[in-house]
């Protein structure tokens, strides 16, 4: 690719992502202006109904659902794509600087983190940030909820006990990942390494982590839909499970 081509293209990538941020930018402002109901009065009045045939009347709960979906606009279809292209582009932006994608022939030139630590670091961040990201989705599903009964809600219940599971989670993955999945890796390496005198090595662990990260992508399309909040730290681990494999690769490779 000459130097032309790849400025064209990298300057291409960058003008997609800003308009996809502005696009999803709109569709947020737009939906949080508009009403969740088309008659918010009447849907208030149904919630209530609702909420009272809770636990008593089934038939009425099921007559009072019924009337409220068929009340709702599309504010949350739009705030849900908003923010879904928002996320996505705003991180796709930031390894287009990172990476200085901005010339499409630095594709080739993808490393992995500088260190063991860098490494360490950003896969501590993909889960870490996953405690927030809940919380947000938790009240981002509350606040949409209009069926959800004032008893029964379980709002901020993440907040008891996800500190202590993600905290299971994090230290044996550190543990692990320091002393046995990284202890002889030389970092910086190309993202693309490839050890030709050792071709099935290769195969073997392309195959392993590939599979890795096709699961990341099935799970980032499912969080699209039911969880947009972790997009990022989804992205952040395609890129954790891309160096891990570049590192271990590359490793053999000097060996």
């Amino acid at each position: 690719m000459t130097r032309r081509a790849g400025l064209t293209f990298g300057f291409i990538l960058v003008a997609l992502c800003l308009v996809a941020t502005s696009v999803g930018s709109a569709l947020l402002v737009t939906a949080q202006k508009m009403p969740s109901h088309t008659d918010e009065q009447r849907a208030d009045e149904l919630a209530r109904l609702y909420e009272r045939s809770y636990a008593t009347n089934s038939e009425q709960l099921e007559s009072a659902k019924q009337q409220i979906v068929v009340l709702r606009t599309s504010k949350w279809q739009l705030y849900d794509t908003g923010l879904d292209i928002c996320l996505f582009s705003a991180m796709l932006l930031l390894a287009v600087i990172y990476f200085r994608i901005w010339d499409l022939r630095n594709v080739r030139t993808m490393s992995t983190p500088r260190s063991r630590l860098g490494l360490l670091g950003l896969a501590s961040i993909a889960l870490l940030a996953l405690l927030p990201a809940l919380q947000l989705q938790s009240d981002y599903a509350y606040a949409r909820d209009d069926l959800a009964p004032a008893i029964d809600t379980g709002r901020g219940g993440i907040l008891f006990l996800g500190v202590e599971l993600f905290m299971l989670l994090w230290i044996p993955m550190m543990v692990v990942g320091r002393f046995l999945v990284l202890r002889r890796v030389s970092l910086p390496a190309n993202l693309w390494s490839w050890d030709s005198t050792r071709h099935y090595r290769s195969i073997t662990l392309t195959t392993i982590f590939g599979f890795l990260a096709a699961l990341l992508g099935i799970l980032l399309i499912w969080c699209a839909f039911n969880f947009s909040w972790a997009i990022p730290s989804l992205l952040i681990g395609v890129y954790v499970v891309f160096s891990t494999r570049a590192a271990l690769v590359s490793t053999w490779n000097q060996a």
